[in-house]
């Protein structure tokens, strides 16, 4: 896994900032990632993907990860520092569980990011886990009788969820916190993707600023100013500003 440089950043900024969050996360990838096509990715299971989006955050922007959280008892805010490091884990085979509850037997595979992106498109939060169960559910049985995943009674579908989340633990990233007003400890779920993509985005708006004070400063074109050490490029910045 190799950093995005700072080309890179504005590369894949200018192209994916107006695409779904799927997309963002995938085209990040990509740019970092370049002999793997958008498919291949797109079918890895969350937790593959995610796995590499820590990578690459890690690779980028170091292992602290600072970030903040709102109390669900004192809506306090809460902020914190967790290392990306810690929340991976080693690479294991994920394949497809088969499933006895309740009379029904079900064949569950892990999710991707094609799943996602079909549940992305819900009037609600309802619809989109009704789509994420159909997706994830390969072949379903009631007395040896065929089932339609959209048939599955609600009281299957915790165990469904259940299931794709014991093949792929790794797609739910849960940290502890402990909010220093009250005293309140939760499990809260970092979602990877977004932080990262919200730092990209950060950085592109930086170095967009930086270009043109540079380049206005100096005749400079963005090519030759992007290649420069941060240490040069800040300098002279700070000639500029005097």
């Amino acid at each position: 896994m190799r950093s995005l440089g700072d080309a890179d950043i504005l590369a894949v900024w200018e192209s994916a900032h107006r695409y779904h969050p799927v997309d963002q996360a995938l085209a990040l990838l990509m740019t970092a990632e370049p002999g793997h096509s958008r498919d291949e990715l797109a079918s890895l299971p969350l937790g593959r993907r995610d796995a590499r989006l820590l990578a690459l955050r890690l690779a980028t922007f170091g292992d602290a990860l600072n970030s903040r959280a709102t109390c669900p008892q004192c809506n306090a805010a809460v902020e914190f520092e967790i290392a990306c490091s810690a929340l991976r884990s080693p690479d294991a085979e994920i394949n497809e569980r088969t499933l006895n509850a309740d009379g029904y037997q079900l064949r569950v595979r892990p999710l991707t990011s094609f799943d996602l992106a079909a549940a992305a498109g819900a009037a609600d939060v309802a619809e989109a886990r009704r789509v994420l169960l159909q997706r994830c559910v390969v072949e379903a049985h009631c007395n040896d009788a065929l089932v339609n995943a959209d048939e599955l009674p609600q009281a299957i579908h915790a165990a469904v969820a259940q299931a794709a989340l014991e093949i792929d633990p790794q797609a739910e990233l849960l940290f502890e916190l402990a909010c220093p007003a009250c005293d309140y400890r939760w499990q809260a779920t970092l979602d990877i993707a977004h932080i990262l993509w919200k730092e990209v985005n950060a950085r592109a708006q930086r170095l967009l600023m930086e270009v043109h004070l540079l380049a206005c400063a100096y005749g400079w074109r963005e090519a030759d100013i992007l290649v420069m050490s941060p240490a040069r490029r800040n300098a002279y910045l700070q000639q500029v500003a005097a």
